[in-house]
């Protein structure tokens, strides 16, 4: 159920680093998350990619500069721990700035930020249905309805 916005400027990466870094993602927010990475919670997070035209970011609002990128995770509130925040934070720079061919301590390390906004329960729901995330929690198989959400 996790969610995952890439903001970066159109030709800043080319298509194989952005599916590259789109699955690097994606194996770091469940691994962070504890969640099994198994077809059915893949098919259920998803990576949303927003190119932006070049020009429509202004580093100060002042001129174009070097492409910064912005990586919003979206979880239920709970599901990860400071030291899972952490992780979680590490491996996302990590895996954009591989895909941006910046140093991950350079000077251009701040061009990379990543946001993660906490969804409170009860206040995400799917299929209709408000889903509970010790509904989240229990899910192992691949094919697994969500525990009461369905029913």
């Amino acid at each position: 159920m996790p969610m995952i916005d890439v903001t970066y400027v159109r030709g800043s990466l080319d298509d194989q680093a952005i599916g590259t870094l789109a699955d690097e993602l994606v194996t770091a927010l469940l691994r962070a998350e504890r969640a099994p990475d198994t077809p059915f919670m893949r098919d259920n997070t998803l990576v949303n990619l927003h190119a932006l035209e070049p020009g429509a970011q202004l580093v100060g609002g002042r001129e174009a500069g070097q492409p910064r990128f912005r990586v919003d995770l979206t979880v239920f509130a709970g599901a990860l721990s400071k030291e899972r925040k952490e992780q979680l934070a590490d491996e996302v720079h990590a895996a954009v700035c591989a895909a941006a061919n910046i140093d991950p301590v350079g000077p251009r390390a701040y061009h990379v930020w990543t946001l993660i906004h906490e969804v409170p329960e009860g206040n995400w729901a799917g299929a209709g249905k408000v889903i509970y995330y010790q509904q989240v929690q229990g899910l192992v198989s691949d094919d697994s309805p969500m525990k009461g959400a369905t029913d």
